[in-house]
């Protein structure tokens, strides 16, 4: 996900994503953070499993709005063609290694 000035993952599984969008393509799974971990994560827990269904999203931009952190952002580079299924599903280690945030394509 996009990170904080020192490094750390800003998303904190609010799941504010998730529930505003009206398409349910976002799918978080929140962990809470161990000792070991605590250098990479501002708050308690954080988006253990954070997934978007492009063939779902609608790109109306109610995620970014959402998020408190700013974690998540709309680039206009999504992908809207790809050639297997699997593709279309976006995973946080896919987003991330992009750009350092959030990979969901063009906002209407």
């Amino acid at each position: 996900m996009k990170r904080d000035e020192q490094g750390r993952e800003r998303c904190t599984a609010c799941f504010c994503c998730m529930w505003i969008c009206p398409a349910n393509a976002i799918h978080i799974e929140a962990a809470e953070v161990s000792s070991e971990r605590q250098h990479l994560h501002p708050e308690d827990k954080y988006a253990k499993k954070f997934e978007i269904n492009l063939l779902r999203c609608i790109f109306c931009g109610l995620c970014e709005e959402a998020c408190p952190k700013g974690a998540i952002y709309l680039d206009g580079t999504g992908e809207m063609a790809a050639d297997n299924r699997e593709d279309l599903f976006l995973t946080k280690e896919r987003m991330m290694e992009k750009t350092g945030g959030p990979i969901l394509g063009q906002r209407n």
